[in-house]
């Protein structure tokens, strides 16, 4: 029997394709890992849009900016962060991956273990990979937790987002790779994901909703699923996410109140500025909701129209809780603050306590003037303000200061006064001062 050449050809193709097929399925990325020897395993791939990097440990993604001791979510500069390929070194011990680290352009870093160099491989497939190895290295003890997700979504995969909502519905694993998980919806997703990140935010999950607000007037400190997804809430491209913070403020149980108050601060959004109005001005809501409500509009990307507006409303707040929340967000005004706090601080209306606070957060701010933090010292009648401002003058270190404590010490009327001048200078390494105390000592 005679075979054309066509029929050559086909029956050649399909007899190639009955055997490739097996090979080509041991040949996949976790194959060649898996059967690279024991040191380091090299591999690369494009990287999604917008991903930058300096080639060593800092990575940039839109608004996020991981380094090896910091991951930080919000408006970054970081000149040396530049486009290039996601480049990943697997610690590899008989077959099994036992450490990650990512890195975006620059060359690979010498290292005295054996590297076997897989070269570059399609994103989509790095991408399924390095999700399947997620339950493998999330528990490591060796560090980089807060990275374990990065080669997955830094490559150039649409696939990622379904894989990101899967993994955060996964009890399975643990929380902290859940609220990455969240975290990168935020940072991948568009207003589609909004119901997912809302049903986290109202559920809880391993931390109920309602633990995630602190007692004190900072931001939420317990980090549970709610709050991951208010904070995604937060990053959402094109504020896509701020109506939903919005509602969660006014709705919610005490807990997620505080935390989407918080969260709504760090948006820049006019909306939710307007809305934390309307949560301070609440005289029905909890102090503890509108002294979060206070934090995030002072510490978050307001301008300066906001704290002029804080210092409107402080005459009418009743509750020192809440004007000591303003009094710690002049702080951050890099405009009138200081004169502000200075005037609270010399202020006799105000109750001692306040007048404290203010002088405080004064002397925390390095443009508030040492000459105005001497005169409330001199001016100020009350023993308890002025052992205050004693020690706010023993916190800033410049040439004003000391000589102002020097003085005290040497020369204040108050024996007390001297007495606790000279332990705050005793906390200082100055040879002026050293040779003040012992001049003391030998009299």
């Amino acid at each position: 029997m005679r075979f054309s050449f066509a029929t050559k050809a086909i029956t050649f193709a399909a007899t190639f394709a009955v055997f490739s097929a097996p090979m080509l399925a041991q040949n996949t990325l976790a194959q060649r890992v898996s059967r690279a020897p024991d040191g380091v395993v090299h591999v690369q791939f494009a990287a999604r849009p917008a991903t930058c990097g300096d080639g060593k440990d800092m990575i940039g993604f839109r608004k996020a900016l991981f380094a090896d001791s910091f991951q930080s979510i919000g408006d970054w500069n970081a000149p040396n962060c530049r486009p290039g390929p996601v480049r990943v070194a697997l610690s590899v011990t008989k077959g099994r991956v036992t450490r990650v680290k990512t890195y975006v352009g620059g060359d690979w870093a010498r290292t005295s273990e054996r590297v076997t160099d897989l070269g570059a491989v399609p994103s989509s497939e790095a991408a399924a990979y390095f999700f399947a190895l997620v339950p493998q290295i999330e528990g490591g003890s060796r560090g980089d937790k807060s990275r374990v997700l990065l080669p997955a979504v830094l490559a150039d995969d649409p696939g990622a987002l379904q894989r990101l909502i899967s993994m955060a519905r996964d009890d399975a694993r643990l929380e902290e790779t859940r609220r990455q998980a969240i975290q990168w919806i935020g940072l991948l997703g568009d207003a589609s994901v909004v119901p997912v990140l809302v049903a986290f935010a109202r559920g809880g999950g391993a931390s109920p909703a309602g633990q995630d607000i602190d007692d004190n007037e900072g931001g939420p400190g317990k980090k549970g699923l709610a709050t991951a997804a208010m904070a995604a809430l937060s990053s959402l491209e094109d504020g896509s996410g701020v109506p939903a913070l919005i509602d969660l403020a006014r709705t919610g149980p005490t807990g997620t109140r505080g935390a989407a108050v918080f969260w709504l601060g760090q948006t820049g959004d006019p909306r939710a500025f307007a809305a934390l109005h309307g949560v301070i001005e609440n005289g029905r809501e909890d102090d503890r909701v509108r002294a979060h409500a206070i934090f995030s509009l002072s510490h978050g990307d307001a301008p300066a129209s906001e704290f002029t507006y804080l210092r409107s409303i402080y005459p009418r707040l009743t509750s020192d809780r809440l004007k000591e929340s303003v009094l710690h967000g002049m702080g951050e005004d890099e405009s009138g603050g200081s004169a502000w706090l200075i005037g609270r601080a010399r202020d006799n209306g105000e109750s001692l306590k306040l007048r404290k606070t203010a002088l405080f957060w004064a002397g925390q701010r390095k443009h508030t003037p040492t000459k105005e933090l001497v005169a409330v010292y001199r001016s100020a009648t009350e023993p308890s303000l002025r052992e205050h401002a004693i020690f706010v003058l023993s916190q800033r270190d410049d040439e004003a200061s000391l000589n102002e404590l020097m003085r005290i010490a040497q020369e204040d009327s108050d024996q007390k006064m001297r007495s606790r001048a000279l332990f705050w200078l005793g906390q200082k390494d100055d040879p002026r001062v050293v040779k003040m105390i012992g001049d003391k000592v030998l009299r």
